[in-house]
Order: structure tokens, then sequence, then C-alpha cells
């Protein structure tokens, strides 16, 4: 059974260590290209009239948005593996020892990827199963820096 209060409390503090993780790469030096991607986009929006905020105001709105759309893309992605809508599982679902074997094999394949890059390889298979495009797909902001 799920302790519905303490996903909650859970979830909203894994997003706001998602968030301040974001806003840190910001002025990455190692990562230029998601502070200058962020400001473009700010600059676009701030030409079009669309946002009255500051830059630091509208990133941390933004990184907010993101971060969200991370929990609840990898919440999703286990909701459809403990129910053995998909196999094999890739995140934990009811076999964790399948999960880390996957996690494995992943890494295996691409030893100088990332937790990320394997998320986004998940994601991205979920996305071609019938429902799950509108949920996984380009839409998501996951997807965007």
């Amino acid at each position: 059974m799920i302790d519905r209060p303490r996903l909650l409390s859970d979830l909203q503090t894994l997003v706001r260590q998602l968030e301040a993780d974001l806003l840190s790469r910001l002025d990455a030096p190692e990562v230029p290209e998601v502070g200058q991607g962020l400001r473009a986009e700010y600059d676009q929006a701030k030409q079009a009239e669309r946002t009255a905020q500051t830059f630091s105001q509208w990133a941390a709105d933004y990184t907010t948005q993101m971060a969200v759309a991370w929990v609840l893309s990898a919440t999703f992605a286990r909701f459809l593996e403990d129910n053995g809508l998909v196999s094999p599982p890739r995140i934990s679902g009811a076999s964790l020892q399948r999960a880390r074997d996957e996690h494995e094999l992943y890494f295996r394949a691409h030893p100088t990827e990332t937790d990320r890059e394997y998320l986004l390889w998940v994601f991205k298979d979920l996305a071609t199963l019938p429902g799950a495009k509108e949920i996984f797909g380009a839409g998501n902001l996951l997807w965007q820096h």
C-alpha cells in the first residue's frame, strides 16, 4: 500500500533537489550550453512579451517545471513497471534485481554516459508504446536543455 503523504513529501524533496541542481548548471563552465540555451529562450520570451519576470525569476520557475517533469516521468515509469505494464523493469518495479541488471547492461554498452542518459533512454523507449508518446515524447519538458 502506498503511503501517500510520505510519497508526496519524498517527491517534493526530490523536486527541490533537482531544482537546485538545474539552477547550479546555469553558470556551470562544464555545461555552458545549459545557461546559454535558457538565456536564449528567456530572451525570446521577453522580446515576445510573454514574460515580465527577470531572468533569475523566470529561470527559477522554468527549472521548477523541468524538475517536476523529471519526477513525474520517473514516477509514471515506475507505476508502469510496478503494475507489470512494461517489461523489463528498468528503474525498479517489482523485480529490483532485473532493473539493476538492465541498468548494468546499459552501462556496459554506454560506459561514458550517466544516469541522466540512462533515464532519457528509458523514457525514449517508453515513448514508443501506444498511448505513452504524449507522456514521454518530445512535448515533455524533460527533453529541453
